[in-house]
Formats: C-alpha cells, structure tokens, sequence
C-alpha cells in the first residue's frame, strides 16, 4: 500500500522526482481539515504562521496564489480576491505553506507540523532549516540544489512518513506525545511534499500534505516493509524520529507470533 511512500535501507538523502504544477479548487478543500487549521491557529497563532515585511511588500501570497490557480476560477474569482495574506492562503487549502524567498524563509502557515515549530523559523535559509534534522549531511550538501531547483520553474515532490502517539493532523512540539504500550495506539503519518516556482530563480513555494491512519491498518499491509526500514535506521534518527520503542514493540510481536 505505502511502497511509493517507504524506503528501504531508511536514508535522509532529499529523493525529489519532477510533477506536475500543483493547482487547487478552494471549493474543494475538506472543511473537515479546514475546520481543523482553524482550530489549531487558535490554539497556537504566531508559533504555525508568519508572514515578514519583505513579503507583504512583495506580495508573496497573493502572486502564490495566483501560482497555485486560485485566481484563475472565473466562476469564484471574488472568494479567492481576499487571499492577500500567508493565513488567508493556508487556510483556503488542505496542504500547508512554505514561501521561499531569495533563500530565506519569508511567510509559512504550517497548521500540521513534524515536530517543528514554524514562528522559530523566520527568515532561515534552507541550510538552517535542515541543521535540527538528524544524519543531515545530505541534504545540508543538497540544500543549494534544492532551492535553485526549487525556483526553476519545474515542480517537484516526494513523501515523508513517521508513525505518532499523537492521533491528529499536527504534531506541533508544543503537543506533548503520550506514551503507548501497543502499536494500535499509533497513527501513520505521511506527508507529500510539492513545490512550485512562485518568481523564477528568485521564489519558490514548498506545500505540505498531510494525511494520517491508524497504523494497526497499515501493518496489515506493511508490516514487514516498515520494519525493514526501521531496522535499517540509525541511532541518531531512531532518536529523532522517536522509532525506538516502536522498534522495540514490532520485534516484540514478532517473537510473538
């Protein structure tokens, strides 16, 4: 089911494949998940959201905007004329926001985070960005390439996962994790990752999709790929990644059965 999604031997190295330009049809986002980036921006405010000076002035969510197809709907061009700002942006779509600009991160709305805290990241280059992830020496190496890449017009994506104690969307340091004794207290958490040219060689936007399952369903299927790569990881991402007593329990039930 999650082959695309999992690899094996586990590596950092930053796999990007060419795609399509994303496009979006506000009217089609899932409120449920609409509902949701409503309720954690209350909860959390400025620690998901910024938008910096130098993006107001240049309008750096308006013209994603118009990148992503949201002022190009004639029949609903007026919803989308009120999409003047990063929050406005993130939460008329289900994915969240990254806006890279001149190589520095200038605006995000990021409602449903891996354990990052967006309002700690204004202004961080690609580099920076990178430097909390563990085994990153790859993609500190790839981190130029990937934002020349990023802005060149093409669209790239790829998929992340990570299994969690915490059950919704966002998995916001600010959340504390509860413990577990069993896999089917888990979620699966995947996430698709695309970019899109907002300013060629200058602007780039970097889109988070999120989707979670319980991961006793996913084992079903995926057991042996998912342990497989668990077992391939190292110490420091086990860590990182909070794998290790997971890694504990899928080998527990191994003996077990």
């Amino acid at each position: 089911m999650f082959e695309h999604v999992i690899r094996t031997p586990f590596d950092m190295k930053p796999v990007f494949t060419q795609c399509e330009n994303p496009k979006f049809n506000a009217n089609e986002t899932d409120l449920e998940i609409q509902a949701q980036k409503k309720i954690e921006l209350d909860n959390l405010g400025p620690d998901i959201w910024f938008e910096t000076d130098v993006a107001k002035e240049e309008k750096l969510a308006e013209r994603t905007a118009a990148i992503l197809g949201l002022f190009n709907q004639h029949d609903d061009y007026q919803l989308f004329t009120e999409c003047n700002s990063i929050k406005d942006l993130g939460l008329a779509i289900e994915d969240d926001v990254v806006v890279m600009h001149r190589g520095k991160l200038e605006a995000c709305f990021v409602a449903f985070p891996s354990s990052w805290n967006a309002g700690e990241k204004v202004g961080k280059t690609l580099n920076e960005l990178h430097e909390p992830i563990a085994d990153n020496e790859a993609l500190l190496r790839a981190s130029e390439g990937i934002m020349r890449a990023m802005s060149s017009g093409q669209s790239f994506h790829r998929y992340t996962w990570g299994i969690s104690s915490l059950s919704g969307y966002s998995n916001h340091p600010s959340y504390e994790r509860p413990d577990f004794d069993s896999l089917d207290d888990l979620t699966f958490r995947v996430e698709h990752e695309r970019t899109a040219t907002v300013i060629k060689n200058t602007t780039a936007v970097f889109l988070i999709h999120v989707d979670v399952y319980p991961l006793k369903e996913v084992l079903k299927t995926d057991f042996g790929l998912i342990k497989e790569s668990i077992d391939s990881m190292s110490d420091n991402v086990l860590e990182y990644k909070n794998l290790n007593k997971v890694k504990e329990l899928m080998s527990e039930y191994i003996l077990s059965t």
